[in-house]
């Protein structure tokens, strides 16, 4: 009976914690941009929701983005761009992922200031794009 119990109550909490940590979009379709904001669990506060957009459309928009910020994008695997740029005379780096309708950016020592730069110029990119 205790066991029971316990697998009751370790179920219940799971299912609390999982309901509780879950969130919707509020976007309407793939063409609004939007951040995700803490109260997400799931993804980071800087991440980028993209919808249903197309991948490869998205890529080449963060390309495009990067590039006129200054980094130099290196495709790497089918999800992924390598980011880089000489920051202080030395060589910065972060990988920028699409993953679940969202871009993520890898923090990797990179100062805030040119982490928010590289995201508002991904973010006009995209919402330029989606306006053609």
């Amino acid at each position: 009976m205790k066991k029971v119990l316990s697998i009751i109550a370790v179920l219940t909490a799971t299912l609390t914690l999982t309901t509780g940590c879950s969130s919707t979009s509020t976007g309407a379709g793939g063409s609004q941009m939007r951040a995700h904001t803490q109260a997400d669990a799931s993804i980071c506060k800087t991440a980028i929701y993209i919808g249903e957009s197309n991948y490869s459309s998205v890529l080449k928009s963060i390309e495009e983005a990067g590039e006129k910020e200054g980094w130099r994008m290196t495709p790497f695997k089918a999800n992924a761009i390598i980011a880089e740029k000489m920051i202080d005379g030395k060589m910065q780096s972060t990988r920028i992922m699409l993953a679940k309708k969202h871009i993520t950016c890898s923090k990797d020592g990179i100062s805030s200031d040119e982490m928010q730069a590289l995201r508002a110029a991904i973010v006009k990119e995209l919402q330029k794009n989606s306006a053609h």
